[in-house]
């Protein structure tokens, strides 16, 4: 189920907001239960069978958690077992629901038998990606003893199922849900109600009033005649899916923090304007913090200890970067855009110790950011292109310069523009002192989050489905 459909928000989350604290005040033990039910029913509204990876991910990862921490004399080698077990379980998932038609298509391997060509015709379950994320590391900190008391199954469970975060984020490290004790940290009671509230609606109204806004026109764009754009049109799609896509994505995250805070579990940042970033490994440090934070723990760091180092990680960074593109998606797009965002980082990681460069520009702060900012954008036309063609044209018309054409509708220019101006300007001022002040005044905190409930609820019939939804 959406956050923003209007079961959602005038059904189930009213519900679980007025029941939740008095079945933990005088039903506590029977509490964690409860949330498990109802996040398990959220997350399998719309479609029931979803319900069933989520479950064999859990209950396996559960079960070889359980051994490695409870039996800490285990052989390395039977630990090494357990943990490979872990992934071959969640990997599998995800090439049986995810991979199977873009392994079949690229590699010649026949899926023909009934059950491959049944999963293939089925919708892919909403954020296996992210879950399958959230109980490997839980299984990683287990075989690397980070964790030394294993919580009860239900517990768990509902760490693995916690429906604010369970479809698209943030995703929750063990030591973010569970305390020392593996007692859950929601038990302590921490509701944040005002600051709850207000970032849910805000994150509606970045959804339903931007992101789905900029996404109707962007459809008409990126679905129209690409071999007639010219450089201009090219540089607005880009700038146009990538305002689409912050806004999407960080209303979800909004809104998953909203109401994780409302239950009493708050949750950590999960954007932090990066689109005012300096360098391009400064944005992804601040774009889907927990997603980028788990890839540089678990995956480039393991690879970092296996691969040889040379160019300043060279082979870690790029075959990590090109592993989260492909988990973004099943297609060379999403590869390709993974591998442009790891030369990337790898080309600031080498020229920002080169003491010319050093000394030319590492203190010229808005040339980084128009470097950094044009850069992250180009990438985005491979993210959201429908085809391998398109996305090949569309990246090389942005530095055709002989090709300066509009071809696209006029407003699309300037609302991308537009929306393009207010988010840097936020960005800019977000620290400051003055801005800061505004933000705690309770007489326009009320003025302005009324503001954007009423654009949100003038635009609630008009929604699309989140795009991480589809990861």
């Amino acid at each position: 189920m959406f956050f923003h459909s209007i079961p959602s928000l005038f059904i189930f989350l009213p519900f679980i907001f007025l029941t939740y604290p008095l079945i933990r005040k005088f039903f506590h033990k029977v509490s964690n239960l409860y949330l498990l039910i109802f996040s398990l029913l959220f997350y399998s509204y719309d479609v029931p069978w979803f319900i069933f990876p989520l479950c064999i991910s859990a209950l396996s990862d559960y079960f070889l958690s359980k051994r490695l921490v409870n039996q800490i004399h285990l052989k390395n080698k039977t630990r090494v077992i357990l943990l490979s077990t872990s992934f071959l379980i969640n990997i599998g998932l995800l090439i049986i629901f995810k991979y199977s038609i873009f392994i079949s298509s690229n590699f010649n391997i026949d899926f023909s038998n009934q059950i491959f060509t049944s999963i293939d015709s089925l919708l892919l379950p909403a954020g296996i990606s992210f879950y399958t994320f959230q109980t490997l590391s839980f299984t990683i900190d287990s075989f690397k003893k980070k964790i030394s008391i294993m919580p009860d199954f239900i517990d768990y469970f509902l760490y693995v199922s916690y429906f604010p975060q369970l479809v698209a984020g943030p995703i929750l490290r063990p030591y973010q849900f569970f305390d020392n004790n593996s007692n859950i940290l929601l038990n302590r009671g921490n509701y944040l109600i005002k600051t709850g509230f207000s970032r849910i609606i805000y994150g509606l109204f970045l959804k339903l009033c931007l992101a789905d806004e900029l996404a109707r026109l962007n459809d008409i764009a990126y679905l129209s005649d690409f071999n007639s754009l010219g450089i201009l049109d090219s540089w607005t799609m880009a700038f146009g899916f990538g305002m689409q896509i912050y806004y999407d994505f960080s209303a979800y995250s909004h809104m998953a923090i909203g109401i994780s805070s409302l239950i009493g579990l708050p949750i950590k940042e999960n954007f932090n304007f990066p689109y005012s970033s300096e360098s391009v490994t400064e944005f992804w440090r601040r774009w889907h913090i927990s997603l980028s934070s788990w890839v540089a723990d678990y995956l480039y760091a393991f690879l970092n200890l296996k691969l040889p180092l040379f160019l300043y990680g060279f082979l870690p960074l790029i075959l990590s970067w090109s592993i989260m593109g492909i988990w973004h998606g099943a297609s060379w797009r999403f590869a390709f855009w993974g591998l442009l965002n790891g030369l990337f980082i790898l080309i600031h990681r080498v020229f920002k110790n080169i003491i010319f460069f050093k000394e030319n520009f590492s203190k010229s702060r808005l040339i980084n950011k128009i470097f950094t900012l044009f850069s992250i954008m180009s990438t985005w036309i491979y993210f959201r292109s429908t085809s391998w063609e398109q996305a090949n044209y569309l990246y090389k018309n942005l530095f055709n310069f002989k090709n300066i054409t509009f071809n696209l509708r006029e407003n699309y220019y300037l609302l991308v523009f537009i929306f393009f101006i207010i988010t840097i300007i936020f960005g800019y001022f977000n620290n400051k002192k003055k801005i800061q002040i505004i933000k705690n005044n309770y007489f326009l905190q009320i003025i302005f989050t009324s503001i954007a409930l009423t654009l949100s609820l003038i635009h609630i019939n008009n929604q699309n489905s989140f795009i991480y939804f589809q990861f």
